[in-house]
């Protein structure tokens, strides 16, 4: 999402990120990221409940594919410091119009489910 923000930008999109994450680890991330959108806390997950973002089954949280999609990324040299987070709760991508009205989304069933940025990118049309 970074390294394509300013196409999303082009477009006359932008990008907000939620997490359950506390504001000081988000804050963190941001900076070590070096993220050019901000990354907003919302521990009581208010936001997850309003887009029907729910947990996932341990099953598939814990999948070969998703643990294929960790070993991944630890091979590129990332890390995620997960003291604090739940590994039960799914995320999501959604596209809203200026006026709120989503027009795509994407719940994913698993940590590694996830639309492409590209894939995000066309929804936006223009």
């Amino acid at each position: 999402m970074r390294q394509q923000y300013g196409e999303i930008q082009a477009k006359g999109a932008d990008v907000v990120a939620i997490s359950f994450e506390p504001k000081e680890r988000l804050f963190q991330l941001t900076r070590q990221a070096q993220l050019p959108f901000p990354i907003l806390s919302d521990p009581e997950r208010a936001v997850y409940a309003a887009y029907g973002l729910t947990e996932g089954h341990w099953l598939k949280i814990f999948s070969l594919k998703t643990i294929w999609t960790y070993v991944k990324h630890f091979a590129r040299g990332r890390r995620y410091h997960h003291a604090a987070s739940d590994w039960k709760q799914l995320g999501g991508d959604f596209v809203l119009q200026e006026d709120g009205i989503v027009i795509y989304e994407y719940r994913g069933q698993a940590p590694h489910d996830r639309p492409t940025v590209n894939r995000l990118i066309a929804e936006l049309g223009g």
